[in-house]
């Protein structure tokens, strides 16, 4: 859960959305109102209308941010602007190689919080068996893209990466072998076991955290949050809302 004295941020694959219209914006109204982040990145999200009534909903200090106006999962924001000011408004980049990201390129949005400026990215790679090279691609073109443009900046990626962080052939490679510049905060929930991993049904760890060099000392916790607990049965959580779990990010105001 958020603090006042802690940037919280999480990731969520609302499956999807709106998998039940009245019912899932119901569900999700009650789950944000209870975990005081900041910032959600989305992904996945299938309807503006809908996602605008989510934030109107929640109250004037939300705002929401959809990649496109489209029936397709885009890639979205939802802010709380209580404590968040928000720089630039979210945009895309690598639009040239939409190919390799699965045609969601990454989406960025600028902010400051306690006086300190972030940039944070959003993604969501290609899914499934098959596509391992495009999202090992993705990884080299993102990577190549914050070290030309962003390599001093607080930087943090969030999002459905569709690939696991233990593998021995691994895609994401060019982040793991630069630890000295990049870190995959939830790297612990990854080696843990199963019951704490972002995508139950298959079960695997898929969705992920990274942060770049500037922000390791302010690193508090990364955890998975297993909204399913508050619910009947994990089956009213997948039919109403999704098959993935947020994953939180607290990072701490100073080093």
């Amino acid at each position: 859960k958020g603090t006042e004295n802690s940037l919280d941020i999480v990731t969520w694959n609302i499956e999807n959305y709106p998998k039940n219209n009245s019912l899932t914006n119901n569900y999700l109204l009650e789950i944000i109102d209870s975990l005081n982040v900041d910032i959600f990145a989305l992904q996945e999200i299938e309807s503006t209308n809908e996602f605008n009534a989510l934030a109107s909903s929640l109250g004037d200090n939300w705002t929401a941010f959809r990649s496109e106006n489209s029936q397709y999962g885009e890639l979205s924001y939802l802010i709380n602007t209580n404590e968040i000011f928000i720089t630039e408004n979210p945009y895309t980049i690598l639009n040239n190689d939409s190919y390799y990201f699965a045609y969601r390129e990454p989406y960025i949005v600028e902010f400051e919080f306690n006086n300190k400026e972030y940039i944070l990215i959003n993604i969501h790679f290609k899914c499934c068996s098959g596509s391992e090279e495009r999202r090992r691609e993705s990884s080299i073109l993102l990577k190549e893209y914050i070290d030309n443009y962003f390599s001093e900046s607080n930087v943090i990626i969030v999002g459905d990466f569709n690939d696991e962080i233990i593998d021995t052939e691994n895609v994401f490679e060019i982040f793991l072998d630069d630890n000295e510049n990049y870190e995959f905060t939830d790297m612990p929930i990854a080696q843990a076991p199963s019951e704490y991993w972002s995508y139950p049904s298959f079960p695997s760890h898929i969705d992920h955290i990274v942060i770049t060099n500037e922000l390791f000392n302010n690193h508090i916790s990364t955890s998975t949050i297993l909204i399913e607990n508050a619910l009947p049965n994990l089956s009213d959580y997948n039919n109403y809302i999704s098959d993935h779990r947020p994953v939180g990010i607290k990072l701490s105001l100073e080093p």
